[in-house]
């Protein structure tokens, strides 16, 4: 348990006195949370679960396909949505075959999972890695590699290191090239740094094969307040632009239909609406949408996704080291009456269900035994269950075994998750 210095109470003056009191922030359940509480007290194998709502889930992703419409093709993010089933079920309904891949092993499960699938990776990785992919798909495979997988180039020298693993492995490779539209994160700077490397290729015998371009461009959610989102679209926008004119002076490298990939759940709304220089966006967040993407450009979706957790525990307002002293701070502040024990815990994710919840500073956090603080109006009881709304849905299934299914108020099955995305 991490625990922080209980010093700095005294310091406050009484917490600032009774005038700055905080109000109780406790209340019950919400109707939605409270049916899901009593479903799973009676329906769980009582350790902590991740919660997918299918009515949300659907809506979330009938939104999408409105605003993409036949315009922009999708490409689902696997990091994102690292679940097979969850996969195979928004492929299906969205219908994309096109998944963006992060993590080797994700791509050999991938591959297998979905053999005709087009992959293409959202990230460069070591051309040792790639050859890890290789070396662990099995012969007899309906995935064909040179066709359906895309390997990302951020630089001449990991252009040369894919050019000697083609040729290590005798046999083509797929390669687009990462572009710099404005989130400062690598990749090919400008159009005179792409050219050279397409130069290259143009005159070095290789077994490289290129694709098209991937741009993100995660900056234009977040634009600072001398800059509108508009203004930073269309920059953006130009600048991909000027990386395609860049490729098109080499016909006989550069494809006829190139891919031209960028966007991400934060700003896939302005290619759908605005004048993109994309022929495809990828999405994954959106669907599920925590609480990092509540955006502007993402407020007609709904979360569906939860964090659920057993109470093991329900004991009066206490901490180490401050017994008497705790009283005057339990008085002070009603939203210290109780403490609430879960199974399991250090989730990315806040308290959401009942209201007034939260961590507690002054005692740490907890992956065996997360602590919360709380007043006695949420009417908490052991064998409860909190719900919690994930910060971000990357890195989260991992820590779970299995995805819960939730549809009109009854559980209806789980996927498995993946062992990371």
């Amino acid at each position: 348990m991490k625990r922080r210095s209980l010093l700095g109470l005294a310091g406050l003056g009484l917490l600032g006195g009774w005038a700055l009191r905080p109000s109780d922030h406790g209340q019950p359940y919400s109707p939605y949370f409270a049916t899901l509480n009593q479903l799973l007290r009676r329906e769980n194998p009582g350790v902590p679960l991740l919660v997918v709502d299918l009515e949300r889930l659907d809506q979330n992703a009938e939104l999408l396909a409105q605003q993409l419409g036949a315009r922009l093709p999708l490409r689902l993010v696997a990091k994102s949505l690292a679940a097979t089933g969850l996969l195979d079920y928004l492929a299906k309904k969205l219908d994309t075959q096109r998944f963006m891949v992060f993590h080797q092993p994700q791509i050999n499960q991938l591959a297998q999972s979905f053999p005709q699938a087009d992959l293409l990776l959202g990230k460069p990785l070591p051309s040792a890695a790639a050859l890890h992919f290789y070396q662990q798909l099995p012969p007899a495979s309906a995935f064909d590699p040179p066709r359906q997988l895309t390997w990302l180039i951020d630089s001449p020298a990991r252009l040369g290191q894919y050019a000697e693993l083609a040729k290590a492995l005798n046999q083509p490779l797929q390669i687009a090239f990462e572009i710099d539209i404005g989130l400062a994160r690598g990749g090919f700077a400008d159009p005179a740094a792409l050219a050279a490397a397409l130069s290259w290729l143009r005159d070095t015998p290789t077994l490289l094969r290129v694709r098209g371009l991937m741009g993100y461009d995660a900056q234009l959610a977040h634009t600072p307040f001398w800059v509108t989102q508009n203004v930073a679209f269309t920059q953006s926008t130009a600048r991909y632009r000027s990386f395609i004119a860049a490729a098109e002076q080499f016909p006989g490298l550069w494809p006829q239909q190139p891919l031209l990939n960028g966007a991400g759940s934060l700003t896939y709304a302005l290619h759908a609406k605005g004048d993109s220089a994309l022929n495809e966006v990828s999405v994954g967040s959106a669907l599920l949408k925590p609480s990092d993407f509540d955006t502007d450009l993402l407020s007609a979706q709904q979360p569906a996704l939860w964090v659920a957790s057993p109470v093991l525990k329900v004991l009066p307002g206490q901490l180490p080291f401050l017994d008497s002293g705790y009283s005057l701070l339990q008085g002070w502040n009603r939203n210290r009456q109780q403490n609430y024990y879960l199974y399991g815990g250090q989730w990315p994710a806040e308290p959401l269900s009942p209201s007034g919840l939260s961590y507690d500073p002054l005692y740490g956090r907890s992956a065996n035994q997360e602590r919360l603080i709380g007043s006695a109006s949420t009417g908490l009881h052991v064998d409860d269950w909190v719900f919690l709304r994930p910060q971000r849905s990357e890195g989260l299934f991992e820590l779970f075994n299995q995805l819960v299914l939730l549809r009109n108020g009854r559980l209806v099955g789980s996927w498995a998750a993946h062992n990371r995305a």
